[in-house]
């Protein structure tokens, strides 16, 4: 059977219309834009840690996943059997973001502590894990028992852990945390027990590797290996012509879209490829504009949106963009570029999504609606001068 017959019947398989269903399911995380956004499952786990949350499990999960804790992985001395159910039905207090770790469960009567750093794709900063080790010291100093879980989505391990510290780290798994909840779920409030189930789907979909997905695929792989093999060979040249494709439709859309009509006569674009680098630039600018001054919008490594000039064009611009320019703010990371704006602070502010080959149609509108109110900006700020 040749290539395109192979490909032709996996497509038509009850598996592949199986996986196409399941990954097209609705992820409110996904919907939300909060897929991979670690300070809203930091919020998630601290919440349902919290025997105080509206969630009706009181502190039966926070206890089992203390428990639970002597069957994950661990460096450094660990906390003993007794120690880790002497917390069942003790006060505790679950606090966000002190000293810069994610979740603290505070037990102050047991005199224990247990931190969660949660890393859902970012890694360590240097030193990070023993900089935490070293907290919990520091915070609690007349506590007995201080410990780190280290939660990924794969339970991956530390590189940054001082495995002579005295706080032991326990490596978790988000496929873990998201079993162990899932065994409370149906003593859950009906909000909160729908809410896990859906937080349970997304774990599983996007951190865990799903065990219903790997077996979806492993039966398409079975039934259909020479052309499971040519998706994957290609999988590259399709993620790069989807990209290639989006900025081509951004293009047409910058010149034909309602969004920009009114811009129509003398709207400047320009578009940029390095295939070997899978780098996308699309430059828009006003033609009665200064020269020099330009709305980007691109896919290097991120995916986002920022309005430039540089630094030959800065005195120039003194007089006719003096809030750009007076001073000048410099783009993060990228070598004489400065922002035509006053809206850009912090170096995520020009991101939209940060895994640039994940880009799709909603991403894009967001860039163009992005695009669109640069200019208006410089617009306004050219009609409007800082000094008048």
């Amino acid at each position: 059977m040749d290539a395109a017959a192979s490909i032709e019947v996996l497509r038509d398989s009850s598996d592949f219309t199986a996986l196409t269903c399941y990954t097209k399911a609705f992820d409110l995380f996904r919907v939300m834009g909060v897929s991979s956004k670690e300070l809203v499952h930091s919020n998630i786990t601290a919440s349902f840690l919290n025997a105080n949350e509206a969630h009706g499990l009181g502190g039966q999960f926070r206890d089992a996943f203390v428990k639970t804790l002597s069957k994950r992985p661990c460096v450094g001395p660990a906390l003993s059997q007794t120690v880790l159910e002497s917390t069942r039905g003790a006060q505790a207090k679950v606090a966000r973001e002190l000293a810069h770790l994610d979740v603290l469960i505070d037990f102050p009567t047991l005199r224990l502590v247990i931190a969660i750093e949660n890393k859902i794709w970012a890694a360590d900063q240097d030193k990070q894990i023993e900089g935490y080790q070293e907290a919990l010291c520091t915070l609690y100093p007349h506590y007995q028992s201080r410990a780190l879980v280290y939660l990924t989505p794969t339970g991956r391990e530390s590189p940054t852990v001082n495995a002579h510290s005295s706080v032991p780290v326990y490596y978790m798994s988000y496929g873990e945390l998201a079993a162990l909840l899932g065994e409370y779920q149906t003593l859950a409030t009906p909000p909160a027990a729908h809410f896990i189930g859906e937080f349970i789907a997304h774990v599983g979909k996007t951190m865990s590797g799903n065990t219903e997905l790997g077996q979806l695929c492993w039966n398409i792989f079975e039934q259909n290996q020479e052309a499971y093999e040519h998706l994957v060979k290609h999988h590259e040249y399709c993620m790069a012509r989807k990209v290639t494709e989006l900025f081509r439709s951004m293009q047409d859309r910058v010149r034909n879209d309602t969004l920009f009509e009114q811009w129509a006569d003398v709207l400047e674009v320009r578009a940029s490829s390095n295939p070997e680098k899978a780098h996308h630039d699309l430059d828009i600018r006003l033609k009665t504009w200064p020269s020099g001054v330009w709305v980007k919008i691109y896919k290097h490594n991120w995916f986002g949106v920022y309005p430039f000039f540089r630094s030959a064009d800065k005195e120039a611009l003194m007089d006719s963009l003096p809030a750009f320019t007076q001073p000048a703010r410099r783009v993060h990371g990228i070598e004489d570029r400065f922002f035509a704006s006053t809206r850009f602070v912090e170096k995520s502010d020009r991101r939209i999504r940060k895994a640039g080959d994940r880009i799709n149609e909603s991403d894009v509108n967001i860039a163009l609606t992005r695009a669109h109110d640069c200019i208006v900006e410089i617009s306004d700020a050219l009609r409007y001068p800082a000094h008048a």
